[in-house]
């Protein structure tokens, strides 16, 4: 590797560190600003929610800044402009600090004392992300110039700034079930983890835990042990037997001081224990650490890049793609990591037309399109094919690049579904009836010219359903299939080399 090649490679990767450092404190904000207003009641949230929803505007805005600034694109320490940066970013924090302090002013007389907490934390946070702010120029050229600052010699930090540290070094949110007989212990628990900046869903036994565990997707389940009916040690017996649950990791959770009783549970397949009451601190910790080991092996594991393209009359359908995905991760888990590519969960802005930000397909290895009742909406002049012509739409345009990308390169592989059946109109408006018909006729036409040669016989194969339960039972298994076709493929590769 040459010298230059090194220079970038390091660079890439200190800014994708400054990338994760940021988002951090910036996820923080907004995390204790929601959380005031699901704590709020009515009468004070009235007062307060116009300002806690400009703190959360500024905080999605510096959110979008980090990818215009310091977006994976960026190759060089010269490509960025600092100095335009660091104004944006402080301008957002400035509008941050500036409606925290109004609140609190306000907020003080209130006996309130969470609320008073969580306007801290946003603070806190604050602080956290202007300090990266102001070392953006020297964090850009740490790496390659190898420059070591002395560490810095801190006070005695309070319980919560602790908590905080750990979860800007390895906690990075997560789904979390949480498994407890006791209400309070649940309740208690849930504010807990919800407060650490996870998502949390509780149950009240080992049974509703596995039927939940069978539907749902989680990163992690936190289970006590001691439970009437199913116990926890049952209930962890049954998922680590399970093909498709036993990668769901577990922590126990127990208030016996029983060493031997939690090491049989470690041996069971439980990733951790924890005694109760626990300590916030020591159960930050162990979560963050049990997930940080999980996302290390996702990504040793072998990744397939999934596009998930439809028009807006297939939203639930996407949904069902979602939860696919997840319940094959589960299935490959140390194996495959399937990454779904979602435009509604990216920051997408005004600034930009939509195809410009999204994941190009044909850099995907697996593009799934899902249509039914509308080609899509036109798009603007400026996007035109190689030949000049202009697409039908932004699903065409999706179609036809992930298409190229197979022609040229073999990759991605292609699954196509049509939903059937008429979609539901009302007939008042007869320019949406007309419009809709007209969207039918133009989506067929365009199916037929890519997937029917001129003799009529089909040159390209789609699946037909009707039901999400259909689409669900049919992409898993079409998944599974090209995923394991594609690891047994590797895995001959490697033999062969060998």
């Amino acid at each position: 590797m040459t010298e230059e090649v090194a220079d970038i490679n390091d660079f890439k990767a200190q800014l994708s560190k400054l990338r994760h450092d940021l988002r951090t404190p910036v996820g923080h904000i907004l995390g204790y600003a929601e959380m005031i207003e699901e704590d709020l009641p009515p009468d004070l949230l009235k007062t307060f929610s116009g300002d806690l929803q400009a703190i959360q505007n500024a905080g999605h805005k510096m959110l979008a800044l980090i990818e215009d600034f310091l977006g994976a694109s960026t190759a060089s320490p010269e490509e960025v402009n600092v100095g335009d940066a660091q104004f944006q970013f402080r301008m957002q924090l400035n509008h941050i600090n500036g409606y925290s302090e109004m609140i609190f002013e306000e907020a003080t007389d209130l006996d309130e004392a969470e609320f008073i907490s969580d306007l801290e934390n946003i603070a806190e946070a604050g602080r956290a992300a202007l300090s990266l702010v102001d070392a953006i120029p020297q964090r850009l050229l740490e790496k390659n110039t190898n420059k070591k600052t002395a560490p810095k010699k801190e006070g005695k930090r309070s319980p919560q700034q602790d908590i905080s540290i750990i979860n800007s070094q390895i906690g990075q949110g997560g789904e979390l079930l949480l498994v407890d007989d006791d209400p309070s212990n649940r309740e208690l628990l849930r504010r807990r983890v919800k407060r650490m900046g996870y998502s949390a869903r509780t149950v009240s036994s080992g049974e509703e835990a596995l039927a939940i565990l069978e539907t749902d997707r989680f990163d992690l389940v936190l289970l006590d042990y001691m439970m009437p009916g199913l116990s926890g040690l049952e209930t962890l017996q049954r998922m680590k037997a399970s093909s498709r649950l036993r990668t769901i990791p577990v922590i126990m959770l127990s208030a016996s001081d029983d060493i031997e009783m939690m090491v049989d549970c470690i041996l069971q397949g439980a990733e951790d224990y924890i005694f109760k009451p626990f300590n916030p601190i020591l159960l930050q910790a162990r979560i963050s650490a049990c997930l940080e080991k999980v996302r290390l092996r996702q990504n040793i594991s072998k990744q397939f890049r999934i596009f998930i393209s439809s028009p807006g009359d297939v939203i639930p359908e996407r949904r069902v793609a979602k939860s696919v995905i997840g319940r094959l991760n589960e299935e490959f888990f140390g194996r495959a990591y399937l990454i779904p590519i979602l435009w509604e969960e990216e920051p997408m802005l005004a600034s930009e037309t939509f195809q410009a930000q999204i994941h190009p397909p044909h850099e995907t290895e697996i593009y799934v399109g899902i249509l039914w009742s509308r080609i899509g909406s036109p798009l603007p002049d400026t996007i035109l094919r190689p030949d000049g012509t202009r697409y039908e739409s932004g699903t065409a345009f999706e179609f036809e690049d992930a298409l190229g990308g197979f022609k040229q390169q073999g990759s991605p592989e292609m699954l196509l579904y049509r939903k059937q059946g008429a979609p539901t109109l009302s007939l008042e408006d007869r320019e949406v009836v007309l419009d809709r018909l007209d969207q039918i006729d133009k989506l067929s036409q365009y199916l037929d010219r890519w997937l029917i040669g001129d003799d009529g016989s089909y040159i390209g194969a789609f699946h037909m359903f009707q039901t999400e339960e259909q689409l669900d039972t049919m992409l898993e298994m079409h998944l599974r299939k090209l995923v394991e076709a594609r690891l047994a493929q590797d895995a001959s590769v490697q033999t062969d080399a060998a």
